[in-house]
């Protein structure tokens, strides 16, 4: 009996040994961990590093992983020298290790322009009908610093996921100004410009952009304003961008000096207009985090000093468009971002396209 029971109690000693070790924890399990991804860039490239289209606030390869969630996720790098953006759709269960080639560069989104070049316009000065016009030479100036600012600005900002098709059109025939007497001063209205260019209907264009004359000799239809933009496209009837840019060579003996100087200064006219057409309701409307109108007296677009930035606002403009800007509190960060541009357009999203 006393071997029997020996037996006994020595195989239930055994028996809560093999149950303990095989309830024991296993310190170097992480069934809990997030995944971690890895990544490299084609020749060790600098990049800005985004998750499902926003901003990390990390670059590569000062950091050379991130921390994600399981599950799909985008993961974008902006390279800072070639200014390319190259992305991966990933569906993370574990550990990852990425490595980033030219092959992940995506298509260029489509984006439409039409640039209207308007050579003569006209309005009332001193009781008396006036007018302003352009040399031909004057409106391919125009035309080229606009061509210049596409490259330099609305291209490189969004990192190459943009692909700008501009089409030109001249109006000989003189356009009539507008007075708001509002202080704004002279301006083209829209209607004024649809009346006389047609195709400006939604679907075909994402912007139009004009280009006049503010000043001939001693005829000065002058304002408080270098460029003006309509704000919200898709309210309009006509579902487009819309924006204006007046010229006048003074104080320089050529309107080209005059632009040159904007390039060497204070290029960002062009890209400063568009953006109010895309940066105050479109992309809010679509979800986006953008910069607060509130902070900028009413305009997105003109909250840079709030938000840290100084004169002559190109890094603004670059960090609006990319999606870069510090919030105020810190810890996220505002703007449009490049893969927004790869999904609706406006003039797409005028007749229907929803992502």
């Amino acid at each position: 009996m006393i071997k029997q029971s020996g037996v006994t109690i020595c195989i239930l000693f055994i028996t809560l040994l093999f149950v303990g070790s095989c309830n024991k924890k296993d310190t170097n399990s992480k069934p809990n961990a997030n995944p971690v991804i890895s990544m490299t860039t084609p020749s060790d490239e600098p990049a800005y590093i985004y998750v499902d289209g926003k901003y990390t606030g990390n670059s590569y390869p000062d950091k050379k992983s991130i921390t994600v969630s399981k599950g799909s996720h985008t993961i974008g790098l902006a390279l800072k020298n070639s200014n390319k953006y190259l992305l991966k759709t990933v569906n993370v269960t574990d550990d990852t290790s990425l490595d980033f080639t030219s092959a992940d560069q995506p298509v260029a989104k489509v984006w439409k322009a039409l640039w209207i070049g308007v050579q003569t316009v006209t309005g009332t000065l001193n009781n008396a009908q006036q007018q302003s016009t352009f040399t031909t030479d004057e409106l391919n100036t125009c035309f080229d610093f606009f061509q210049w600012s596409i490259s330099n600005h609305f291209v490189p900002y969004s990192y190459g996921t943009m692909n700008w098709q501009v089409t030109r059109q001249d109006v000989t025939a003189p356009l009539p100004l507008s007075n708001n007497n509002d202080g704004t001063g002279y301006v083209l209205n829209d209607a004024t410009v649809r009346n006389a260019v047609a195709g400006i209907t939604p679907g075909n264009y994402d912007c139009v952009f004009v280009c006049w004359k503010q000043k001939s000799g001693a005829v000065d239809f002058g304002g408080n304003y270098f460029g003006l933009a309509i704000t919200d496209p898709i309210s309009t009837s006509y579902k487009t961008g819309y924006l204006q840019v007046k010229f006048t060579q003074d104080p320089y003996a050529t309107l080209s000096d005059k632009i040159n100087n904007y390039k060497n200064n204070d290029p960002g006219v062009w890209i400063h207009e568009w953006l109010h057409t895309v940066g105050e309701h479109f992309y809010q409307n679509k979800g986006y985090m953008l910069p607060l109108a509130n902070l900028g007296g009413g305009f997105s677009v003109h909250a840079a000093e709030s938000y840290g930035y100084a004169s002559p606002w190109m890094n603004w403009y670059r960090d609006f468009v990319s999606g870069r800007v510090p919030s105020v509190g810190g810890g996220s960060y505002l703007g449009i971002g490049p893969e927004a541009f790869l999904k609706c357009t406006v003039r797409e999203t005028a007749v229907g396209c929803s992502n």
